[in-house]
This record gives C-alpha cells, structure tokens and sequence, in this order.
C-alpha cells in the first residue's frame, strides 16, 4: 500500500504533463497592464502554389505554402475577444478594406463572416509574391462552432478578386486543435484583473 500511493501519484503527474497542449506558441501577462495573449503555433493551410521565382536549374518553379494560420486570444482594457490571424500569398496585388470580407464554410454547412482588419500587402522578393496579414475577430458564438465543428474553407474578399483556400483534413483538425488549445490554456491558467 506504501508503494502504490507514491506509484498514482507519479502516474497522475505523467498523465497532466501529457494532457497539456503542445499547439501553444504564446501565453504572456504584460506586467504592466495586465494585459494577457495566448496564441497557437502558426500552421499551414492550403496547398503548395507555385512562387515567382524559377528554381534552380530552371526545371521548374518553387512552391511555397499557400498560407498559415493562428488562432489567439487577448485582452486589453476590458476587451477580450478571440482572433483568427491569416498570412497568405498572392500573386497580384489587391486592395482590401477593414469589413466582414472573410467566411468560413464550415463542413456540416454554414457559412460564417468574420470581421476582418487587414494590413496592406507587403511584397516578398524572396518568392516574388505579395504577402497579405488578415486578423479576424471571433465572436465567442463562432468560437464555439470553431471548438466544436471542422473548417472546410476560407474565402478572403479583395475589393476586385476572392481567393478560396481549402482545408485538408489534417488542416480541418489542426485549427479545431489550436482553438481548443487556447481555451484550455484560459481555463487553466492564472485570471487577469483588469
């Protein structure tokens, strides 16, 4: 009996080590405002699309990855919300306002607008492509359907063009993992006083 205390106890330690989420990148408290982000790991979304430089040897281009995501929360005088940041390529470049410009088709159906503050393109001479960042705000109601349900695509409205970005599997169950990520790293960490 002396023995088998000590042995769950360990058993209970190893299993709580492993039930943290390995998808967080960032959990910070700024210590002077209190203000708190918790954020997952950037992750790849879409396909392989070709860049415009020609590889080496010229028997064909580079590719590079169609576009990454990260799912955060943060707080900042009284305002807490959930965001969706996306960093994707485009070949051209294209205008785009702050506005509901950016929907998620969901895999059992619906279709949800996301408020989007965008920043201005920034050209990559490495890939010769332009670089768009798209912070998304999530309602707390879409960050339960984001908890609870798969991400099939994602359209981003430019003024004068949409891209469609579809999801594998494996991308589907890496955003549903980041956002479940985030609230257990809430729920489980330390509460900031306003």
């Amino acid at each position: 009996m002396k023995y088998l205390l000590p042995f769950l106890l360990l058993l209970v330690i190893s299993f709580s080590a492993d039930a943290q989420c390995k998808l967080i990148a960032l959990d910070q408290v700024d210590e002077f405002d209190s203000t708190r982000v918790v954020a997952s790991k950037p992750f790849n979304i879409g396909v392989l699309v070709p860049s415009g430089n020609v590889a080496e040897g010229l028997d064909g281009q580079e590719t590079v990855e169609e576009g990454k995501a990260i799912f955060s929360f943060g707080n900042e005088h009284n305002i807490r919300s959930f965001f969706l940041t996306l960093a994707v390529v485009e070949r051209k470049f294209y205008m785009i306002e702050p506005d509901y410009n950016v929907y998620l088709k969901m895999v059992d159906g619906p279709v949800i607008k996301l408020l989007n503050v965008p920043e201005d393109g920034e050209f990559d001479r490495k890939v010769l492509m332009w670089k768009y960042v798209h912070t998304c705000v999530v309602p707390l109601e879409y960050f339960f359907m984001l908890r609870d349900g798969l991400v099939e695509k994602i359209r981003i409205e430019y003024n004068d063009f949409k891209e469609t970005i579809v999801l594998d599997e494996k991308q589907q169950k890496t955003l549903q993992a980041s956002v479940k990520c985030v609230e257990e790293r809430l729920n489980s960490g330390p509460v900031v006083k306003p």
